[in-house]
């Protein structure tokens, strides 16, 4: 699972660094568009300057 908080901040580095195409930002915000998709690389998690996104490995 991939929550993101609302410390989200829209800046789109979470959906530039995703390998899989998972996340997108939609309305302002950064959404999960294609979950099962995710290859828990922890890319996106990783780069977040907020730290707003967090990944399951489970």
């Amino acid at each position: 699972m991939i929550s993101i908080s609302d410390a989200c901040i829209a800046c789109g580095i979470c959906v530039g660094v995703c390998p899989a195409n998972v996340l997108e930002i939609k309305g302002g915000k950064v959404v999960v568009v294609n979950e099962s998709a995710c290859i828990k690389c922890f890319a996106c998690e990783d780069s977040c300057p907020t730290g707003a996104i967090k990944v399951e490995n489970n």
